[in-house]
């Protein structure tokens, strides 16, 4: 597997090495993360104000329709032996898949030097509990070269590596959870009367999680032994772990009234197995932007060498986490992110409607078309329709049509997903609908 694993040719069946327990630990390690968390928290902070039954349900419900748009590219991957961004050059062209792929890179670089800042405040919040020692930019730089040489080892090894930190982080998991559990009135919390009124978009924001990892999961379920492996692997395993941090980040909320999860972290006071959390959460998130930017890289410039990639986009995620502080990326990352959802949609119906191609990995690769323009506009539509929502969301009072008064009620994504399914399959496969 290992020539196969820093390109982007079709992994032949013989050379995968990947099973259910392989995707189940990359995808249970991808879920355990402070970002997780610190969602988990939004769900019942203002302005969506939920409690305990409606947070879990929305925790429950967006994870099983996330997940399963995340899972069918995972599918498509493991299908075909391709990487994602290779599989949009099926509905958008050779050289219209380029413009994700640039997108995805971006963001992935962005989302490296992130996850950097916020495992970096989070050890700096232990170590000065714990030794009375701010270290932040050393922690950066140390979390940084973690995260580098994982991505470094490649998916041949990532198996072992994966499975030794994902039954770590279970145990450390199962104590946090305990620790939660034990410092709070759960009956209490669970008789509280509530609201209905936040809670589509709170469902909208945990089904973002999971499709956010949609231009990434074809990269790893390609090296997967069979499609169900690929697809059962990502879904249990992503469900179990970031549900479990959105409930944990939810009810740390309810009960500390606090949104950030490093400041929970320092009130619990828990010391080293908290930062072994952090450090192997870290780990096992960042590592898959890391290599996927590198994947991603490939498909725009074939002949580059992926492992200078990593190294590349390691090194700079990391000079970007010590020199931008971490507000600079939101809306650039909102930016980019509502391209993904709108790209998401089209590559799920795309497999959906005509899975036998994607059993011909060639005519992926080569797909015959540099450009397809009517999936390209379906694709604009999508973003510009979701950006549109996310201003209504945030800015009260903006009047689009299907708004309340109040601003947008429906989120961001949803809405999205469904408008494009709908687009694509009319104007695409208009005789399979």
């Amino acid at each position: 597997m290992s020539s196969y694993g820093y390109s982007i040719e079709p992994v032949p069946r013989d050379k995968r090495g990947y099973g259910f327990m392989e995707n189940f630990t990359i995808w249970f390690g991808a879920g355990i993360s402070i970002a997780e968390f610190w969602a988990g928290a939004l769900l019942v902070a203002e302005p969506l104000s939920l409690g305990l039954k409606l947070s879990l349900l929305a925790i429950i419900l967006g994870h099983a329709v996330g997940n399963l748009l995340l899972s069918i590219v995972g599918l498509a991957g493991a299908d075909s032996g391709l990487p994602t961004m290779v599989l949009a050059r099926k509905p958008l062209g050779l050289k219209g898949s380029y413009l994700p792929s640039i997108l995805n890179y971006l963001q992935l670089i962005g989302w490296t030097a992130v996850m950097l800042v916020v495992g970096a405040l989070a050890m700096d919040s232990v170590s000065n509990t714990l030794w009375g020692l701010s270290l932040y930019h050393v922690w950066i730089i140390f979390l940084g070269i973690i995260v580098t040489l994982w991505t470094l080892v490649g998916p041949e090894k990532w198996g072992f590596l994966e499975e030794v930190a994902a039954a770590l982080l279970l145990i450390l998991s199962v104590w946090l959870t305990y620790v939660v559990l034990t410092r709070i009135d759960l009956g209490s919390l669970w008789a509280v009367e509530e609201s209905w009124a936040g809670f589509w978009v709170a469902l909208d924001l945990v089904i973002a999680m999971p499709v956010s990892w949609a231009p990434l999961i074809a990269d790893y379920a390609r090296f997967s032994k069979k499609p169900s492996h690929a697809f059962w692997g990502s879904y249990i395993g992503y469900f179990i772990s970031s549900g479990l941090f959105y409930f944990l980040g939810a009810l740390s909320n309810l009960t500390l009234k606090r949104l950030d999860p490093i400041s929970i972290i320092v009130v619990y006071g828990l010391g080293v197995p908290a930062m072994l959390i952090i450090i192997f959460s870290t780990a096992t998130t960042t590592f898959l932007d890391i290599y996927s930017a590198a994947i991603t890289y490939k498909n725009v410039f074939s002949k580059a060498d992926a492992r200078k990639q990593i190294i590349f986009v390691g090194v700079l995620g990391t000079v970007l986490a010590l020199i931008f502080p971490i507000e600079e990326y939101e809306w650039f990352l909102l930016l980019i992110g509502g391209a993904f959802v709108s790209l998401t949609a089209i590559l799920v119906m795309d497999y959906l409607l005509d899975k036998e191609t994607y059993k011909q990995p060639e005519k992926i690769l080569n797909p015959g078309k540099t450009m397809d323009y009517s999936a390209i506009t379906i694709w604009g539509i999508g973003f510009i329709f979701y950006m549109l929502l996310a201003a209504a969301s945030l800015i009260p009072g903006a009047y689009i049509p299907v708004f309340t008064e109040t601003g947008n009620t429906l989120g961001s994504s949803i809405p999205t997903l469904i408008l494009i399914s709908l687009l694509y399959t009319l104007i695409k496969h208009p005789k399979k609908h």
